[in-house]
């Protein structure tokens, strides 16, 4: 069961069954979730940014700002397709902090900014070999912003968006600058 709160929302033209039917698709999407696994999406209408975390994992809430729903295109208006990316990657980290080979740090410590954008990066390639659309020139640009820009750092973009089977451990080392 996926739940969605607010019930309904003030700032936003979204429709909570609508957040459900994307997050029921990513989940059955992303291979290291078990999609009949309940869980929350609090969307906070406030911030119309693009901010997206793992609140909680037990139970699983995850906490995303309206502006990460929106369709680019319409203002205010749900876009499905970004539900399902935004919620893919999201559940993608959880697959990764809950194996016990990948090593994660504990939900809610603080890592550097470099790290989390080179995990956002393995995440979101995931999510785009899902079938799902992700910018991956607006990962790359964000990425290089932190490590530089360089054909090492592009190098390390790579990795971090390939294929591979990397540890946090793995993440960190190709987060630092090149």
């Amino acid at each position: 069961m996926i739940s969605v709160t607010p019930a309904s929302f003030a700032k936003v033209l979204f429709d909570g069954t609508e957040i459900c039917a994307a997050a029921k698709r990513a989940a059955g999407l992303v291979p290291s979730f078990d999609d009949s696994r309940s869980f929350e999406i609090a969307v906070d209408d406030e911030r119309i940014t693009t901010r997206i975390r793992i609140n909680s994992l037990e139970p699983l809430v995850l906490g995303i700002d309206s502006g990460a729903l929106e369709d680019t295109k319409k203002p205010r208006t749900l876009s499905a397709e970004r539900t399902a990316s935004a919620v893919a990657r999201l559940l993608a980290e959880v697959g990764d902090r809950e194996s016990g080979d990948f090593g994660a740090p504990a939900l809610g410590e603080p890592a550097d900014l470099s790290v989390r954008v080179a995990w956002d990066v393995h995440c979101y390639g995931r999510v785009s070999r899902l079938g799902l659309r992700v910018q991956e020139s607006a990962l790359r640009y964000n990425f290089r912003n932190r490590v530089g820009f360089s054909d090492e750092a592009d190098a390390a973009f790579d990795r971090l968006w390939g294929p591979n089977v990397l540890t946090y451990a793995d993440i960190v080392a190709l987060s630092g600058p090149r």
